[in-house]
């Protein structure tokens, strides 16, 4: 099974209920399926291939957009760890920063993929020049539906952290 990333918008109340009853993540984590939660985006398998895009950890603001590398590990665990929490202010700086790249980011920096190991697979699978017409046809169009699937959950992000930044909301991210 793969490694999914969610991330939550965590408005005072909610991070209180988090913190207070570490069972409330497991809730949200098996919640996310039966409904729409208001502040939750699950980015599934894409949050890898977006990190990658992102800078792989190496930009100091957007290496926390997706895993809150330098959040506070909260008591609340998953499957993969404990969730991360950023503040008010790291939000509002990487919403900055988020809306700051180029819209074509997805596409420009989706061949910077192929030959890492990425979860999900994306960006494995290129043109070689010997290639059959059929076999180029049938890239190009996973290449597309990857890239479409990668630039809607990017929009995602984005939006997210847009939204709680304007209500300086802190962001929870976890792997689940």
């Amino acid at each position: 099974m793969g490694m999914d990333a969610l991330l939550c918008s965590m408005s005072p109340k909610r991070l209180a209920m988090i913190e207070e009853d570490p069972e409330v993540l497991t809730e949200l984590i098996e919640a996310r399926h039966e409904g729409e939660i208001p502040g939750l985006l699950d980015l599934g398998n894409t949050w890898h291939a977006l990190d990658i895009m992102f800078g792989d950890g190496k930009d100091d603001v957007l290496s926390d957009a997706l895993v809150a590398r330098n959040g506070k590990k909260l008591k609340a665990e998953a499957a993969h760890g404990k969730a991360r929490m950023i503040g008010a202010s790291r939000v509002a700086e990487i919403a900055k920063a988020l809306n700051a790249l180029p819209e074509s980011l997805v596409t420009d920096r989706y061949a910077s993929l192929y030959g890492k190991t990425v979860h999900g697979g994306y960006g494995q699978e290129m043109i070689a020049p010997d290639d059959k017409q059929w076999l180029r046809d049938k890239i190009m169009k996973n290449q597309a539906a990857e890239i479409e699937k990668l630039q809607d959950a990017f929009d995602a992000v984005v939006d997210l952290y847009t939204d709680a930044a304007e209500k300086k909301h802190s962001m929870m991210s976890v792997i689940v």
